[in-house]
């Protein structure tokens, strides 16, 4: 009785571990990223669209190599396969599309053919896609909400014009390693993995995915994982400042006078070029692009006008703590789900994503520029 329980066990945890993997008979099937950022490419190994966070769900269209064709939120792209897994969320943004079909097609209650027929869409009809499963689209159209065939739904590439309010950050796809002498770049994300290469300080590396606290990396055509502690982010060339495009002149002055101090260290107390601490940064950055605001971040809190995560503007400050009465930590947002601040002792002034801990602990915007 004993090992018939213990087989059981083994083939219900093989079945739950199955069921996650990804599958690849589907037209379309849904994955979540597992790293702690992924980028979306435009061709695989392009140019970056946008920074996808940790959970964030796609629509997978094709996974015929290592980069895999994903669709999110209005817009479609290419991602490394390798940081995505399987998840059971069925609803989730992944953009407008149109219907088409010689003549009509069926809008059906379930995701397979023999459901229930809600209505008949004709050839060009409109629809929002607005999850996906089983290998179907979920779409509304009409006033209904149901399934089609991915066969016979063209999904608009690229999302809604943007406006100041949604104006992507720069893209943040280059780096230089930041150490006393050297730091390994390895085979795997791990300490115990083998030695690629040994690259000295103020190396210039291409950044991939983060992952637990590591970044793959491109550097003299060798690919491997080097700890983030190491790493200091930097705006790719190709990403200049038609990125902010639409935005205001003092919200571009902010993040154009902030991108210079990348790279500086930390320093606590420190609120100069040489060196900052995190209110330092803020408060040097505003003083010398808008106007003057408090020193401490606390006070910056206090004194800003409060905005949510989803009403920040590139060029917000944003704000972190145990509570709202504890702040601790400040930096200045540009965009995309990302900012830029001098984080902590030991580390240097960059770009980090609104995820993870960052996520957690975050306890609102604060706005001072209103046009």
């Amino acid at each position: 009785m004993k090992s018939t329980k213990t087989l059981f066990r083994l083939l219900v945890s093989g079945a739950l571990t199955a069921s996650m993997l990804l599958p690849s008979s589907l037209a379309v099937y849904q994955a979540k990223v597992k790293a702690d950022s992924l980028y979306l490419r435009s061709a695989p190994g392009g140019s970056v669209i946008a920074t996808l966070s940790q959970g964030t769900t796609v629509a997978v269209t094709n996974n015929s190599s290592e980069w895999y064709k994903v669709i999110v939120d209005g817009k479609e792209g290419y991602v490394s396969g390798s940081y995505l897994t399987g998840t059971t969320a069925t609803d989730f943004s992944v953009g407008s599309g149109k219907i088409t079909c010689s003549s009509t097609v069926n809008l059906r209650s379930e995701a397979n053919t023999s459901s229930s027929i809600l209505t008949s869409l004709s050839n060009g009809t409109a629809v929002t896609i607005t999850g996906v499963s089983g290998g179907w689209y979920k779409v509304s159209t009409g006033g209904k909400t149901g399934y089609v065939h991915p066969d016979y739904v063209q999904v608009s590439g690229g999302s809604s014009a943007s406006t100041g309010a949604t104006a992507s950050a720069p893209a943040v796809t280059a780096g230089k390693v930041s150490c006393s002498s050297t730091v390994n770049l390895r085979a795997e994300a791990n300490t115990s993995s083998d030695i690629l290469a040994s690259l000295a300080n103020g190396t210039a590396v291409t950044l991939g995915a983060k992952e637990n606290g590591w970044y793959k990396v491109s550097v003299n055509g060798k690919s491997g994982y080097i700890k983030a502690d190491y790493i200091t982010t930097s705006v790719s060339s190709s990403a200049n400042m038609a990125s902010y495009s639409g935005l205001s002149a003092k919200r571009t002055a902010v993040l154009d006078y902030a991108a210079k101090f990348l790279g500086v260290p930390y320093v606590y107390g420190g609120s100069t070029p040489s060196g900052f601490d995190c209110s330092g940064f803020t408060s040097y950055v505003y003083k010398n692009t808008v106007c003057s605001i408090e020193r401490v971040a606390q006070a910056q809190f206090d004194t800003t006008t409060r905005v949510s995560r989803d009403e920040l503007l590139p060029g917000d400050l944003v704000f972190f703590g145990s509570s709202a009465y504890s702040i601790s930590h400040v930096g200045i947002y540009v965009g995309d789900g990302q900012f830029i601040h001098a984080p902590h002792t030991g580390d240097v002034v960059k770009y980090d994503s609104l995820s993870g801990s960052y996520a957690t602990r975050f306890q609102g915007g604060g706005r001072v520029i209103f046009d």
